[in-house]
């Protein structure tokens, strides 16, 4: 009778073993897919503040003041002024740098409601510049007149 005990003993020992082997097994499961979750969660989150971000770095260019009406406004050459620096470059005024191209359509919108011709260079990034001067001082006269009207720009060679 004493040998049966000893076997039920070590049946349960091992039953027991195995409960916990499983159950940790499952909690393990049930742990990946709520870590699955959060990281998904935290994803999406991510990529709608980085939307916002960009739709908010381009309203506040969006929103100049209006230009009062006595202001004469100065409009670039179409083409450009034939080169009298000794290295042949243009100076042109940049007035954004955009990693989406539809971005860089809204600024060239913009300058052009303005009175102001605008192209896109290259892309990503796609820069939009305006003017195109032999002398940097025509440069300068353009970079305030725009920056007077709340748009953000440097001179570029």
């Amino acid at each position: 009778m004493s040998t049966k005990k000893k076997k039920t003993k070590s049946g349960a020992g091992l039953n027991l073993a195995i409960n916990l082997v499983t159950l940790s097994v499952i909690f393990i499961f049930i742990g990946y897919l709520f870590g699955q979750y959060a990281v998904n969660m935290l994803k999406e989150q991510h990529r709608n503040s980085m939307t916002m971000a960009k739709t908010e770095a381009v309203a506040p260019v969006v929103s100049t003041p209006p230009k009062p009406p006595s202001t004469p406004t100065v409009q670039t050459p179409k083409s450009p002024a034939p080169s009298t620096n000794p290295e042949g470059s243009l100076y042109r005024v940049q007035v954004g740098v955009f990693s989406e191209k539809a971005n860089a359509d809204r600024m060239v919108a913009l300058l052009k409601e303005e009175g102001y011709e605008a192209i896109i260079i290259g892309g990503p990034p796609h820069r939009v510049q305006t003017g195109a001067f032999s002398s940097q001082e025509n440069a300068a006269k353009l970079m305030e007149e725009l920056k007077k009207k709340g748009f953000e720009a440097i001179i570029v060679r």
